[in-house]
């Protein structure tokens, strides 16, 4: 053989190795699944979650083999949220099996119809298993949930993980020491600390090639920069003991209103039209003019749409306006547009008692260069220079119907305006600014003149 077939057919035998020991934790599964789950049960639904899409497909065609087409649902990532409600609802109703990768799990919460969860591929991380069993462990989940994790004993991808177990389970029990006494939850707050700075993946990878100690070393090596992160994680706790609760008390207000408020000013001036209010003025009935549907890529006219995240997953034909909604994008580009006016303006207000309003983004890094804060401000500028940051009327004015005036604009005091402003920019990220936060930029958004 050359050396490049020699390769090539260590890859193969790799694969081989790897397709054998999925067929039989994939036949181990099935076993259980019929003898210790569905044996007293046979139509319980079951949720199960991968760590990879292949996966979910695999997985897919052998239960479907087994318990008939239309058993299995798949929610991943890749998919849009009105594309997992509607496999969701599909599992609830008909189907026996839903299988979801992490990303896709994000949001879902299904303790109405399931109690019993599979975590068929592990996470290294034990807070993310937490956060799986959050799914059915919900206010109104009636059942006890059960999981059930799935491992492949004797194999060297297990004896490697319980190495690596063993290795971190003596730093974690070390830097949980807090004195002479040993503090438990605190050694679970370090271990998924721990567990999120190391790369398995690329250990797991790097074994297969380099032999087991080789792999310790890796181990240790990773270790040792975990636990120096997680060290200086600890010194950034220590800095936060000393918060100021008053840091927050004058930033900016916003609340769902204001995102109620927004819609249903948006639809008034598209001539958007409410049919019809219900659930307490959480859904509505609308019907689109010809002009937005074009625009906007609807497929109808007519559309029941909600902002409440559970009313949407829990009605079928409900349109859920997120970011991921066609139409609450629309809403979004046609009121930053500069025709609609909705960067620069000139507003009528009683209550903005000021010369111009304007709002920016204000961010923060650490050391590295990675954002660690952003706060969205607002500034009302007097005709004296004197500026107050997120004044309270401004909040209560953004949830009123906004009235267009009409003003003469003068340069020399814009820029005046727009100076005094800036100055207040800065002086605010210098405030919130220490040895571990950073000024990093401030992004103009939107201005106005007030009349």
């Amino acid at each position: 053989f050359f050396d490049g077939e020699i390769e090539l057919l260590k890859e193969l035998i790799t694969e081989v190795e790897q397709l054998q020991l999925d067929d039989r934790k994939l036949q181990f599964f099935i076993e259980r699944l019929i003898t210790d789950i569905l044996s007293n049960s046979p139509d319980e639904k079951i949720l199960i979650f991968t760590e990879y899409r292949s996966t979910q497909d695999y997985l897919k065609q052998a239960l479907e083999k087994h318990f008939g087409q239309h058993s299995v649902e798949l929610i991943n990532g890749s998919m849009t949220h009105q594309l997992r409600k509607e496999a969701i609802d599909r599992f609830e109703d008909q189907a026996q099996f839903l299988i979801s990768t992490e990303a896709g799990g994000e949001g879902i919460n299904l303790q109405r119809k399931c109690h019993i969860m599979v975590n068929y591929d592990l996470p290294w991380n034990p807070m993310r298993l937490v956060q799986r069993i959050g799914r059915l462990y919900r206010y109104g989940q009636k059942q006890r949930v059960v999981v059930f994790n799935i491992h492949s004993p004797d194999t060297a991808d297990e004896h490697i993980m319980s190495l690596m177990y063993t290795r971190i389970e003596q730093v974690v029990r070390d830097m949980a020491g807090v004195s002479e006494e040993f503090n438990d939850r605190l050694q679970d707050d370090i271990l998924g600390e721990i567990a999120d700075l190391i790369d398995v993946n690329q250990i797991l990878e790097e074994a297969t090639l380099e032999g087991i100690p080789h792999t310790q070393e890796r181990i240790d090596e990773a270790l040792k920069k975990a636990r120096a992160a997680t060290e200086k994680q600890r010194e950034l706790f220590e800095h936060a003991a000393s918060f100021d609760p008053e840091e927050t008390r004058h930033e900016l207000a916003i609340s769902p209103e204001h995102s109620d408020a927004f819609v249903k000013g948006m639809f008034a001036l598209l001539g958007i039209k409410i049919v019809e209010s219900t659930h307490h003025d959480l859904l509505w009935h609308i019907r689109l003019p010809e002009n937005i549907k074009e625009e906007s890529g609807a497929t109808r006219s007519r559309y029941e749409v909600t902002l409440d995240r559970n009313l949407a997953t829990n009605r079928k034909g409900t349109h859920m306006l997120d970011l991921d909604s066609f139409l609450m994008q629309h809403l979004i580009n046609e009121a930053k547009s500069y025709d609609f006016m909705g960067l620069s303006s000139v507003i009528q207000s009683d209550t903005l008692n000021g010369a111009a309003i304007l709002t920016s983004l204000l961010r923060w890094q650490n050391d590295q260069g990675e954002r660690m804060r952003q706060e969205y401000a607002a500034y009302t500028v007097h005709n004296n220079g004197q500026v107050t940051i997120n004044p309270e009327d401004f909040s209560a004015w953004l949830k009123q119907t906004a009235v267009t005036g009409q003003i003469t604009i003068d340069r020399d005091r814009n820029n005046a305006l727009f100076t005094a402003a800036e100055k207040t920019a800065d002086q605010r990220l210098g405030e919130l600014s220490n040895q571990y936060l950073h000024p990093e930029n401030n992004q103009w958004v939107s201005g106005a003149w007030i009349e």
